[in-house]
C-alpha cells in the first residue's frame, strides 16, 4: 500500500475528521506532486518546497496549515519507521499570528462589494463577499456548498452545513441577513445550468483557487491591497463585527464552528485594537496641536 494510503488510513483509524483527512488529502498531493516519493526527500528538498509556499498568493493562514500539516506527516514518518531521520525538525512551525492582520473598515468593506459590478460575474461575486462576511463560513465548506443546502424563508435564508463538510465533523447551520439573502437570490435568478453546486466558475463548480482569484481581483477593482483579502480575513470581520454589535460569544461559536473560545478572544482582541486605534486618530492630543500649528 502508498506511503499515502497507509498515512490516511491511521488518520481515519485516530478518528480524524472527515474535514481535517481532506485537508491531509490536499496538502499531500500537492507535496507528492512536486517532490515526488519518499527516498528522494531530504532536509534541502522540503525546506525549499516549504519556502515556495511563502511566494504562492496564499493566505497566510493558508500556508500555516499546509505547513503545519506537513509536519505532522513526516515526525509521523518518522515515528512509524519510514524514513531514517524526522524531518519535521528542519522546518519551523510558522510565526504568523492572527494579532498581526488588519481587518478591513467598514468603508474598505463597502469598497470591496462595490468593486463587484461591471461583469458577468459581479452578481455572483458580490454574493460570496456577502455570504463570507454574514455567516462566518470557511474556504473549506464554501467548496462544498450545494443548492440544495441553501432554504429561504420569507425574505432571509439559512445554509445547512452538512458534517462531512465541517471542521469539527458535525453538522452547523449558517444564517444570511436580507441583503445577503436577496443577493444570492438574485446570482441564482442568473444560472441557466442545472449544475448542484451554489457556486460556479468559468469550467465548473468554483473552488478554492477561484475563490482566492476573485477575491483578489474584487480587491484590486477596490484599491485595496489584494494580499489582504482571503476567506479568512472575511471571517474574522464576521467575528468581530457581530462581537461589536453587542452580539455574545456563545451563539457566535456555534453558528461560526468554534469549539473553544480562544480563537474568538483573538478576534475581540484584534477588533478592540483598531477601534482605539481609530479613537486615537481622532482624540490623539499630539497631531492635533500639530494640526492647529500655523
Amino acid at each position: 500500500m502508498p506511503i499515502f494510503d497507509i498515512f490516511i488510513t491511521a488518520k481515519i483509524a485516530n478518528g480524524r475528521s472527515r474535514r481535517t483527512v481532506a485537508d491531509y488529502k490536499r496538502v499531500l498531493t500537492r507535496f507528492f506532486k512536486h517532490v515526488g516519493r519518499a527516498p528522494t526527500w531530504d532536509r534541502h528538498t522540503i525546506r525549499k518546497y516549504v519556502a515556495g509556499l511563502y511566494d504562492l498568493p496564499w493566505a497566510p493562514a493558508t500556508v500555516a496549515l499546509h505547513v503545519r500539516y506537513l509536519r505532522a506527516f513526516w515526525a509521523w514518518l518518522y515515528r512509524e519507521g519510514y524514513i531514517g531521520e524526522d524531518l519535521s525538525r528542519y522546518v519551523s512551525a510558522p510565526r504568523h499570528s492572527m494579532r498581526d492582520e488588519e481587518l478591513l473598515t467598514v468603508d474598505e468593506f463597502m469598497r470591496l462589494v462595490l468593486a463587484c459590478s461591471g461583469d458577468r460575474f459581479a452578481l455572483r461575486d458580490r454574493a460570496i463577499i456577502l455570504l463570507f462576511t454574514d455567516t462566518g463560513l470557511r474556504r473549506g465548506e464554501f467548496s462544498q456548498l450545494r443548492r440544495d443546502n441553501v432554504k429561504i424563508d420569507q425574505e432571509r435564508g439559512w445554509i445547512l452545513l452538512p458534517g462531512e463538510t465541517t471542521k469539527s465533523g458535525n453538522d452547523r447551520f449558517v444564517f444570511m441577513g436580507e441583503a445577503t439573502t436577496q443577493a444570492l437570490c438574485a446570482y441564482l435568478e442568473t444560472r441557466e445550468d442545472d449544475n448542484a453546486a451554489l457556486f460556479m466558475g468559468e469550467r465548473g463548480p468554483l473552488g478554492g483557487d477561484g475563490l482566492y482569484s476573485l477575491l483578489r481581483r474584487r480587491a484590486e477593482l477596490a484599491g485595496l491591497d489584494k494580499r489582504r483579502v482571503h476567506p479568512h480575513l472575511l471571517r474574522k470581520v464576521f467575528a468581530t463585527w457581530w462581537i461589536e454589535n453587542g452580539g455574545d460569544e456563545q451563539r457566535l461559536m456555534k453558528i461560526g464552528g468554534w469549539s473553544g473560545p480562544e480563537m474568538l478572544r483573538i478576534y475581540v482582541r484584534l477588533g478592540s485594537r483598531q477601534k482605539l486605534q481609530e479613537a486615537h486618530e481622532q482624540f490623539g492630543p499630539v497631531d492635533r496641536l500639530f494640526d492647529d500649528t500655523p
